[in-house]
């Protein structure tokens, strides 16, 4: 992975979190998944935040040999689709919650009672091992680390493990993205100096459709690890190219105070047929000869759909360069379950250092626990 635009810093603070440093038992992990030993064909995560973002960054970009579905929401509309799509025979449920404590998982989980169901939680007081106990559903452990931050632990890697992927290699890839220290703190850096100077929004696109459900996952790190004491920046996430036919508009024409942040792969490699890999443009040659704004359309043909993807990329970026709106890149050599692991380890420790350069805890959430007792409190009234 590299990070382009962008001067590497050489005075790293000394400040860590051993939650860093942490290694899952991948051998208990698969212990506890054998246990469902029968022929499912879904997976339905039940989580919100921390519980579900890793999970998700990991479903949308790596091979799965199951249907995977997150729900993060009692919202009646989802419920019944994601029971609709996934009978109780074919099903494995999963809800997560360090705390045990989440009512709105709870309450989804209320829609499952019938299916087989996991349990993944730390409290030994939380209401969710309690309500596992005396179900007896299979209880799986979360170690004390905050869930935003929880990737490479039983919480990101035990719903990949049953949904069939490489957890082995996706860990790899976690812990060598933790020793991306320099380039993790540079960019941090990079946020915080731009934000004194009036740079109060951050566009991340990713140039890549598998790369997308990565959204919920930087956008919780960077909020709820910073944006505290009236500090930190708003981060909004776009799908590139699509994209440049919306959020360009605001980021080349609004207001100047956005940083761009663009994710790209440089490289595909070829996979089996039915999974993601690169293809090249074939152009009938009854329209070799049309053209579009000069370009004739032979032009393309034989040019690989990544490289096209790539020429987007390059015109959003010389844009912004010749508007002079500050933006680095994100490159990855190609998207595997290495990469991706290493990614979502880098983006941890973007949200840390940021953190750290603000002086606020990388840890909690306060601004965020009077609401969630509030709705608690409106169910009490019903």
């Amino acid at each position: 992975m590299k990070i382009l635009d962008l001067k590497l810093q050489n005075n790293v603070p000394d400040d860590w979190s051993q939650f860093f440093d942490y290694n899952e038992d991948i051998d208990y992990l698969k212990r506890e998944a054998e246990k469902n030993d029968f022929d499912f064909e879904n997976v339905i995560v039940i989580g919100n935040g921390g519980s579900v973002t890793s999970f998700k960054a990991f479903d949308g970009a790596l091979c799965s040999d199951k249907n995977c579905w997150i729900i993060d929401s009692p919202d009646p509309a989802l419920l019944r689709k994601v029971k609709r799509e996934c009978p109780a025979d074919k099903t494995v449920v999963l809800a997560i919650s360090k705390s045990g404590n989440t009512l709105g998982v709870i309450e989804a989980l209320m829609s499952f009672v019938n299916y087989k169901i996991v349990v993944l939680t730390e409290g030994e007081d939380g209401a969710l091992r309690q309500i596992a106990q005396k179900m007896n559903w299979q209880i799986v452990e979360h170690p004390n680390i905050s869930g935003r931050y929880s990737g490479a632990t039983s919480a990101g890697l035990f719903p990949a493990l049953l949904a069939g992927m490489d957890i082995e290699k996706i860990a790899a890839g976690i812990k060598n993205g933790y020793k991306q220290k320099k380039p993790a703190y540079a960019l941090a850096k990079y946020y915080f100096d731009l934000e004194h100077k009036g740079y109060v929004e951050v566009y991340v696109s990713a140039y890549s459709w598998i790369l997308s459900d990565f959204r919920t996952l930087i956008i919780q790190l960077m909020h709820e690890s910073v944006c505290k004491n009236g500090k930190g920046q708003t981060f909004y996430f776009s799908e590139a190219p699509e994209s440049q036919h919306h959020t360009n508009q605001r980021f080349f024409g609004g207001k100047k105070n956005v940083i761009g942040t663009f994710i790209i792969a440089r490289e595909w490699f070829d996979l089996p047929a039915g999974r993601h890999g690169d293809r090249r443009i074939e152009v009938p040659q009854k329209i070799a000869d049309l053209n579009l704004k000069g370009l004739e359309f032979k032009k393309l043909n034989n040019i690989s759909y990544q490289q096209a993807l790539l020429a987007e990329y390059h015109g959003t970026k010389t844009e912004a360069n010749r508007l002079k709106i500050p933006n680095i890149t994100i490159e990855l050599p190609e998207i595997t379950n290495e990469t991706v692991g290493e990614l979502l380890a880098f983006w941890q420790l973007v949200a840390y250092y940021s953190a750290i350069l603000r002086n606020v805890d990388p840890f909690n959430e306060p601004a965020v626990t009077n609401s969630k007792n509030i709705t608690i409190e409106e169910i009490k009234k019903l």
